[in-house]
């Protein structure tokens, strides 16, 4: 059944109970008071103000092989600028207060809370003990306004898998696969709303889609996936298992934009990969922007 969604990115986290000051990683441009308003998630990268609360990036960052993915300026000689600049940034359910338990120990969500399956019931240490997400910032072109954000066509997702999501003794359940597949690849579009809105507030013109491009191709939909004012559902996720996706351990999740079909339908792939670079499922699907809300 199609899964209704909101922008489900909206917002920002202030509560600061650790240091990051040692997550660093070099800028390709100069930090603006704005980034942590790129996917309305709490900006790590350049910490402002708004550090790793739950301590989720600190975990991936003592992961080696996370940490390359996270900091791939790693192994370059001292001084040497990096080729990318990362953005790490965590999802609008992992911020969410939980439930306060019930006299019995049990929780009872709230009505009102958006995307109540990952904001409470897998978000603990026996589900999902950490989940962030990071893309690579598009280089800036430097005819282009300083505050302009391009649009986003790929996006990944680091998650610690626990026992609770077992199907299997140490194998997680095929329908939390599909679930995880379904949560991540849907982040890219209100990543890229987000985005636009921030463009909008500088009054920043995205530059047209260049003539050489596919007009239904990835960087059309990331394009247009930033005019879904009125939220999407799935229209369909097939899934494909590959490897048994293991518990406990971390896995790297990817979503990118393969195309788009009309002004509503926009169409993504991705999958779930572990410590060896090994894919364990993958997902193609389709989302569809809704005419009205939900």
């Amino acid at each position: 059944m199609p899964q209704p969604r909101a922008d489900a990115c909206d917002g920002a986290s202030t509560q600061k109970t650790q240091d990051a000051a040692s997550i660093q990683l070099a800028p390709s441009r100069k930090p603006s008071p704005h980034d942590n308003e790129d996917l309305g998630l709490c900006d790590v990268y350049h910490l402002h103000g708004r550090p790793d609360s739950a301590g989720e990036v600190a975990y991936f960052m003592s992961v080696p092989w996370c940490r390359a993915h996270l900091n791939p300026s790693d192994g370059r000689p001292a001084g040497s600028a990096a080729s990318q600049e990362i953005r790490i940034v965590q999802p609008n359910s992992r911020r969410k207060g939980r439930p306060v338990p019930n006299a019995d120990g049990s929780l009872t969500s709230s009505t009102k809370t958006l995307d109540n399956a990952f904001a409470t019931t897998l978000h603990t240490l026996d589900t999902i003990g950490a989940f962030i997400v990071f893309y690579e910032e598009p280089p800036l072109d430097p005819t282009a306004h300083p505050e302009y954000r391009a649009p986003i066509l790929e996006l990944k997702a680091l998650m610690r898998l626990g026992p609770g999501l077992n199907g299997h003794i140490g194998v997680s359940h095929g329908g939390i696969v599909a679930t995880i597949l379904d949560e991540v690849l849907g982040l890219l579009i209100p990543l890229n709303r987000r985005r636009a809105k921030h463009n909008k507030r500088f009054g920043v013109v995205a530059p047209p889609l260049l003539a050489s491009a596919d007009p239904a191709g990835p960087e059309a939909a990331a394009i247009a996936s930033a005019d879904v004012d009125k939220g999407f559902v799935t229209g369909y996720l097939n899934t494909t298992y590959v490897r048994p996706v293991r518990t406990p351990a971390p896995v790297l999740v990817t979503a990118r934009y393969t195309r788009m079909e009309g002004k509503r339908k926009f169409y993504v792939e991705g999958a779930i990969w572990d410590d060896k670079s090994q894919v364990l499922a993958k997902a193609d699907c389709v989302f569809i922007a809704l005419k009205e809300r939900l």
